[in-house]
C-alpha cells in the first residue's frame, strides 16, 4: 500500500523526527522524504499482504497524520499524485497470489508482500520469507524473475522454484489458456498445413505485463505451409477467433502468414513483428 504527503520545506527536520516514530524495517513500513516538481513530499509504503498487517500499518500512517499537522495528505489520482507515482499502483490481487504461493512453499515463513502494478500490467513486488530474506519479483504473463537478497539453501532453492512455477501459472492463466486453445483448434482445422503460432504486438513487447488495457488486442501470427489468398484463411478461422474473443473478453487478432515468407522475412511487416514474437508451444 502507498500514501503520499506534502509538507513545507522549512519543516524538514520536524517531519523527519515524526517519520522516525513509525518507520519499521522489519515489516517494510517505509517513510521516505523526497523532492518533486510540486515540492517536498513523503512517500509511505507498507505491505499489501496479509490483510490484517496491511490494515494495522495503514492505521499507523493515518494516526501519524492526525498527530502531525505539518503533513498534508495528497489525494490519490490527482495531478500531483500521478506525477510522483508515474503509473504504478498498489495491487492487492497480485499480492494475495504471491502471498498464497509463498505460504504454500514456505509454510509458516512467508511474512509479507508488497506489490505494485503499472499501466501495462507489469508487476514489481517484494516478498519477505524468514531465513531467506527479501525476494524481489518481476512478473509478466510470459514469465517471472525472482531474485532473493540472501544466499539460498538447497531446500529453499527447491521451494523457491516451486513458488515461481505457481506464480507463473497464475500470471499466464489468461493468455496461455487462449493461446493453448487457439493452437489446438487451429491444429485440428489445418492438420499438416499448420506450422505454428507466434504472439506479436503489444502482448509480446518486453514491457507487457499480465493483462494489458482493454484496448490492447492479442495479436497472433498463424504460420501455414502455404495458401493462395489470406482472406480465404481469415474466413476459414473467423469462427474460432470470434468464439475465443467472446469467451475470454479479449479480441484475438489472427494473421495468416506463409511459412517461407516468415522464415525469410520477406516483408517489412514480418520483419517488424518477428522482433519480439513469442512462439506458442
Amino acid at each position: 500500500m502507498e500514501a503520499l504527503t506534502a509538507f513545507d520545506i522549512r519543516s524538514y527536520g520536524k517531519v523527519e523526527n515524526a517519520l522516525n516514530l513509525i518507520r519499521d524495517p522489519e515489516v517494510f513500513l517505509k517513510a521516505d522524504q523526497a523532492f518533486s516538481a510540486h515540492g517536498p513530499v513523503v512517500r509511505f509504503g507498507w505491505p499489501d499482504w496479509p490483510e490484517d498487517l496491511s490494515r494495522e500499518l495503514g492505521e499507523r500512517v493515518a494516526d501519524l497524520h492526525r498527530r502531525t499537522p505539518l503533513l498534508r495528505p495528497i489525494p490519490p489520482n490527482t495531478e500531483q499524485w500521478n506525477s510522483i507515482i508515474q503509473g504504478w499502483r498498489s495491487d492487492l490481487e497480485s499480492a494475495k497470489a504471491i502471498g498464497e504461493a509463498f505460504s504454500s512453499c514456505f509454510p509458516g515463513r512467508a511474512r509479507w508482500v508488497f506489490s505494485r502494478r503499472d499501466s501495462r500490467g507489469k508487476i514489481a513486488a517484494t516478498a519477505f520469507v524468514e531465513a531467506l530474506g527479501n525476494v524481489a519479483l518481476d512478473i509478466t504473463w510470459k514469465g517471472i524473475f525472482a531474485a532473493p537478497t540472501d544466499s539460498v539453501s538447497a531446500s529453499d532453492r527447491a521451494a523457491l522454484s516451486d513458488a515461481v512455477e505457481r506464480l507463473s501459472q497464475w500470471a499466464g492463466r489468461r493468455i496461455n489458456k487462449i493461446t493453448e486453445e487457439l493452437r489446438g483448434r487451429l491444429t485440428a482445422l489445418y492438420s499438416e498445413r499448420f506450422r505454428g503460432l507466434y504472439v506479436f504486438g503489444s502482448y509480446a513487447r518486453p514491457d507487457a505485463g499480465i493483462e494489458l488495457p482493454e484496448d490492447s488486442d492479442l495479436d497472433v501470427a498463424l504460420i501455414l505451409s502455404d495458401f493462395e489468398n489470406p482472406y480465404d484463411e481469415i474466413t476459414r478461422f473467423s469462427e474460432i477467433t470470434s468464439d475465443l474473443s467472446l469467451e475470454y473478453g479479449l479480441l484475438v487478432s489472427l494473421v495468416p502468414l506463409r511459412e517461407a515468407d516468415y522464415k525469410q522475412g520477406r516483408t517489412n511487416f514480418i520483419r517488424v513483428i518477428s522482433e519480439y514474437a513469442i512462439p506458442v508451444k
